[in-house]
């Protein structure tokens, strides 16, 4: 970068030189001594000081550019980074758009500042500095009066920072929510579609449109007319040239050559300091753009060793556990113990905190109190890396990369071969409906695995999950929303998932998990009950109440396919 600033300099340096060429030929003509030599000298001068100052900025700017990108895409790593190390309930908590704007839009935001106004706020503060040292050594009277004119314009230019800070953190604000509107906007649009909700979500995006457009407006009204005098007061450095020079060369102090030379001179200065108000218009952006992403890089990280520990079984323990987020406390003293190589299920009402308790097993979160154990220690005390060889986590949102099928699969073993794939693939009951597509396993899946339904996607999710060798596996309501012939496939493949492994399952349909080794009831984060399905009917009216409603629900369901 400091090379660029110095190329940037000299080719300032070689930018005055047009001024003393035209100097030069107009006194010429003045004083009746100008020759075709001259002027073809005078010609070369400025034509070569024109050509340098083009190749030095050219050179400068390329190396600003480079330095500037390669600095950006550190940024992008580091926040890439610092997403694998914070909880992972943060990344579920923010909106996909906010962290698209902050990744994409506002590091974008710091490429002006380190690829132009660096370097050329260098060059243009440079340029009329070495212009007004020329005038002083030229004549210094006849400096001050073309310069008398630039204070006062940056006097009026200082009126438009006037609550600079708050209006540009509004503006930071406003193109941050309208990103995040836009990406939800599009991201939805098929369910937005489906439920006739054009308008209502297409108001939400209109509205953050609107409010960027009103403080933008708004920002624009409050400083349109302390910048218009400001930048029609800087450039008039004449009004005070021509008249005290004009009397000095009346009264024999200055030359009529160093008269025109100071005045075309002085007409050098304004240009550059206005590009460099440009520029420093922005560094209050570029300020907001900084702290937001410094905010997001100092959240605080899930802290874990590196080094693996040893792990003595596969049993979970819950001793005392108490979580909560946003000042608030969803979980409240949980203490249990899934059955090690058997299946145990986690049900209760909507909201009591079923998915919490699995989300904490798998490290999303730091508990607020008490312990989760696995394998005989504390899970922050196990690297998630290693945490993550033992777990396979299966929810209802499932998530695909843009590749091929073969490859997202494989991700669950990225060391297992096309055979194993295709195994796990057969065992997950995959096969059949990738086998008919014209690109079979190859084939991609698009964005989040847009080309594919609910159910394959879910298959294809549970396929990667048999690939890999974990001992424990969560299922977070993987069956829920899936239609009766999908649910068929997802229950023979979660069978074929957890084989010899332990099985956590939160529960939405209760049939699915009566034959559980333990079901664990929770009730407004807290265990109100546990034991087989024989013992809850028996023992916990809440159960018995949830399963009279399953039951009640299946047979709807019988009632309106038979109907």
């Amino acid at each position: 970068m400091l090379v660029a600033i110095l190329l940037a300099v000299i080719g300032v340096l070689c930018g005055v030189a047009p001024y003393f060429a035209l100097a030069g030929i107009l006194s010429g003509l003045v004083q009746n001594t100008l020759t075709a030599e001259r002027i073809f000298c005078y010609v070369g001068i400025a034509v070569l000081g024109e050509t340098l100052k083009m190749l030095f900025n050219t050179v400068s700017s390329l190396k600003a550019h480079r330095v500037a990108y390669h600095i950006l895409g550190n940024i992008r790593c580091k926040l890439a980074e610092k997403m694998m190390r914070v909880p992972m309930g943060v990344m579920v908590d923010t909106p996909s758009g906010k962290l698209k704007a902050m990744v994409v839009d506002t590091v974008d935001k710091l490429e002006q500042p380190l690829a132009h106004m660096l370097p050329e706020i260098t060059a243009n503060v440079f340029t009329p500095l070495c212009i007004i040292i020329l005038l002083f050594i030229l004549d210094w009277r006849m400096a001050l009066a073309c310069m008398i004119v630039i204070p006062i314009g940056f006097l009026l230019l200082m009126g438009q920072m006037k609550d600079y800070k708050n209006r540009s953190d509004r503006y930071i604000e406003a193109s941050s929510n309208m990103d995040s509107s836009l990406v939800e906007y599009v991201n939805g649009i098929e369910v937005i579609k489906t439920f006739s909700q054009t308008g209502k979500s297409f108001q939400k995006f209109s509205d953050a449109v609107k409010n960027y457009h009103d403080t933008t407006l708004d920002w624009w009204k409050n400083t349109w007319l302390y910048s218009a005098l400001g930048l029609t007061v800087i450039p008039a450095t004449l009004v005070g040239g021509i008249p005290v020079g004009a009397y000095l060369l009346m009264q024999g102090s200055i030359s009529f050559s160093i008269y025109i030379t100071c005045l075309i001179l002085s007409l050098g200065i304004a240009g550059p300091l206005i590009q460099a108000t440009y520029y420093a218009d922005n560094f209050a952006v570029v300020d907001a753009s900084i702290r937001q992403v410094g905010n997001f890089l100092d959240e605080q990280e899930l802290v874990r060793p590196s080094k693996e520990v040893l792990l003595t079984d596969d049993g979970f323990h819950f001793e005392h556990v108490s979580f909560g987020y946003d000042k608030k406390e969803v979980l409240h003293d949980i203490t249990f113990s899934p059955v090690a190589g058997g299946k145990t299920a986690i049900v209760g009402p909507s909201g009591s905190g079923k998915s919490t308790i699995t989300k904490l097993m798998a490290g999303f979160w730091d508990v607020t109190s008490g312990h989760i154990i696995y394998g005989g220690q504390d899970i922050r005390n196990i690297p998630t890396s290693q945490l993550m060889k033992h777990i396979s986590f299966v929810s209802q949102d499932n998530f695909l990369f843009n590749i091929s099928i073969k490859e997202n699969i494989r991700m669950g073993n990225p060391c297992a071969t096309d055979e194993e794939v295709l195994a796990a693939a057969k065992a997950a009951r995959c096969d059949e409906f990738i086998s008919k597509m014209e690109y079979g396993y190859d084939t991609l899946v698009g964005d989040a695995g847009g080309k594919l339904s609910g159910g394959e996607r879910q298959r294809i999710t549970i396929a990667r999950a048999i690939l890999k060798p974990a001992d424990v596996v969560i299922l977070d309501e993987a069956s829920a929303y899936a239609d009766p012939e999908n649910e068929v496939y997802i229950e023979e493949a979660i069978n074929e998932l957890v084989k010899d492994k332990t099985l956590i399952v939160v529960a939405h349909r209760l049939e699915t998990i009566e034959n559980s080794d333990k079901i664990v009831v929770v009730d407004q984060g807290k265990i109100v009950a546990e034991g087989t399905q024989s013992e809850l009917l028996k023992n916990c009216a809440l159960y018995k109440r949830l399963w009279n409603e399953t039951i009640l629900t299946s047979e709807r369901k019988r009632g309106d396919c038979n109907a």
